[in-house]
């Protein structure tokens, strides 16, 4: 309606200045331009695209600059021109296109008034049906006037229902029994409700504008409920976007509420309340069946190391009986009785393993296990375990190799924790390796750490089952199926004095082809020493290199046979 009465005024001021040569017909046509554009390009359609608000602003220009030569000034009746632009374009409903109208034709009229001023224009002055354009114009802008105020007459219409239909939800907000708080995305106060002092009375009576932070008793639980709120616009996280925090209450004093955060496509909706006092029972109730848990552990593992020791004392005497017996100190025996001496003192020290593991657990469980330092040659220790399970690897089959360089590797450790350490892993590494396998053990210096890998070609463990082998009482697959018995606490054990020496212990290991576990210890006592890296893939080539050299040596043998 307002581009076609655009039309309508260019019409009657053709139609006033009578018959019009070409230049000043063509004139008429560029102030009619916007006009017929606007029929085209809707002030709809141009306020959502850039491209479509630019045409429009740069049409309305025309009729400006067009009236500007007419009138022989932009200084004249014609300024009045450049102001139809805007006009028609905020009538229309484009407030954006409006806007840069009204820029595009205020640049426009300062140009055309600096042009102006240099002189007429070559119409020199105003035609003689001017009176009637000018009257047109005036009948325009009473029609933008119109259409202006029916427009801004149904967006109040339309904003008038709104707020009638929010206003109950409005009362609702206000006088609800919790203490509610409406906060834009930024966490600032746009609304609460009157409950709000119940909960804090110190709070301002009136906090829009505030930042919802600001209730936090101090700058931990200010950034609680920071936490809290970004929780929930995260999606509400574990709790459902509740959180507590500490505001300042009544006299001052330090007062918990229990906070409940919604996100909203306008901010927060935050409910307070105070904690729910089955909640604190609930929670009071779980920490107390914690403490008596943790007791109840500590009393289990101190009475395992009591009863752990006390039954070393005759299990000592069984194991010594029963070596005279099998040594025949005495004279010779009965076979069956030999038999049963032999069986005897094996099961003796195998249980005596068993309770050594157990009690040395339990010590670490109770905080009672001291390490002994000193200082010592690594190699050393890693020579006597070998030592110590040489005849046993041989029994089995098994290639047992050993690697710890030739410069000394100086520590200061707990030498009997260390001694621990390797005979459980080369136990376990002889135990799951079939007869011809091999195992390897390498200790070297890797920067400031003593690193100690034991590898072998058994049977291997899944990946599945690597985590569980932390957990102490537990075995893998193939120590379940061995004929070997243990208390599945060798790995544990590695591990927790590994940690008491602030080192730690990593498995890498494939079912059918082996394990590797390596154990770093920052125990070094000297600065230097030799260097290496120790890698799971050298370990294995190791253990092929001695698999190689049995096979030689078992077809040399069979040679010479």
């Amino acid at each position: 309606m307002v581009h076609g009465g655009w039309l309508l005024v260019c019409a009657v001021a053709a139609a006033g200045l009578g018959p019009l040569p070409a230049p000043a017909a063509a004139l008429a046509l560029a102030a009619a331009a916007p006009g017929l554009i606007g029929l085209f390009v809707s002030p709809a359609a141009a306020e959502a695209r850039d491209g479509g608000r630019i045409v429009l602003a740069l049409a309305w220009c025309l009729p400006g600059l067009a009236a500007s030569i007419l009138f022989a000034s932009a200084l004249s009746p014609a300024a009045l021109v450049f102001v139809c632009g805007p006009m028609a374009l905020a009538a229309s409903g484009g407030t954006r296109a409006a806007r840069l109208s009204a820029v595009v034709s205020a640049c426009a009229f300062l140009l055309a008034g600096g042009f102006s001023l240099l002189g007429p224009s070559a119409f020199g002055a105003a035609p003689d049906g001017a009176l009637a354009g000018l009257a047109a114009l005036a009948a325009f802008f009473a029609l933008t006037g119109l259409a202006a105020r029916a427009s801004l007459s149904a967006r109040l219409a339309a904003a008038r229902r709104e707020l009638t239909a929010m206003r109950p939800a409005a009362d609702g907000f206000t006088h609800a029994p919790l203490p509610l708080l409406a906060l834009d995305p930024d966490g600032v106060i746009t609304a609460a409700s009157r409950a709000l002092r119940r909960a804090a009375p110190g709070v301002p009576r009136d906090m829009t504008g505030l930042p919802a932070d600001g209730l936090g008793f101090d700058d931990d639980q200010q950034a609680a409920l920071r936490s809290g709120l970004k929780a929930a616009r995260a999606g509400g996280g574990a709790d459902g976007g509740r959180f507590t925090f500490k505001v300042r209450g009544r006299l001052g004093r330090e007062s918990t509420l229990a906070a409940r955060a919604v996100a909203t496509p306008a901010g927060y909706v935050l409910s307070l309340s105070e904690p729910d006092a089955a909640d604190a029972g609930a929670e009071r109730r779980l920490i107390a069946e914690r403490d008596a848990a943790i007791a109840a552990s500590r009393a289990k593992s101190e009475f395992l190391a009591a009863v752990s020791h006390e039954l070393r004392t005759p299990l000592n005497a069984i194991i010594g009986f029963s070596d005279v017996m099998k040594q025949r100190l005495f004279g010779p025996l009965p076979a069956r009785y030999a038999e049963y001496g032999d069986l005897i003192h094996e099961s003796g020290r195998h249980l005596l393993e068993l309770i050594g593991d157990v009690l040395d657990m339990s010590r670490i469980e109770a905080d009672r296990y001291e390490l002994s330092l000193e200082t010592f040659d690594a190699r050393d220790v890693a020579d006597i375990c070998a030592k110590m399970m040489r005849l046993r690897a041989t029994e089995q089959g098994v290639t047992l190799y050993v690697d710890a360089g030739n410069a000394p590797i100086t520590v200061s450790a707990d030498r009997k924790a260390l001694r621990q350490i390797l005979l459980n892993l080369l136990s376990n590494a002889v135990k799951f390796t079939p007869d011809g396998g091999a195992v390897v053990l390498m200790a070297c210096v890797e920067g400031r750490e003593l690193v100690m890998a034991v590898g072998d070609s058994g049977v291997g463990i899944s990946e599945d089952e690597i985590a569980r082998l932390g957990q102490p009482y537990a075995q893998s697959q193939s120590g379940r199926d061995s004929t070997e018995r243990s208390s599945g606490l060798g790995l544990v054990l590695v591990r927790q004095l590994a940690q008491l020496h602030g080192g730690s212990m990593t498995i890498e290991s494939q079912a059918g082809e082996g394990t590797t576990v390596t154990v770093r210890l920052p125990v070094l006592a000297a600065p230097l020493g030799q260097t290496g890296n120790v890698e799971p893939l050298e370990v294995h080539q190791r253990i092929r290199a001695a698999q190689t050299a049995v096979d030689q040596i078992a077809r040399t043998s069979e040679g010479v046979a």
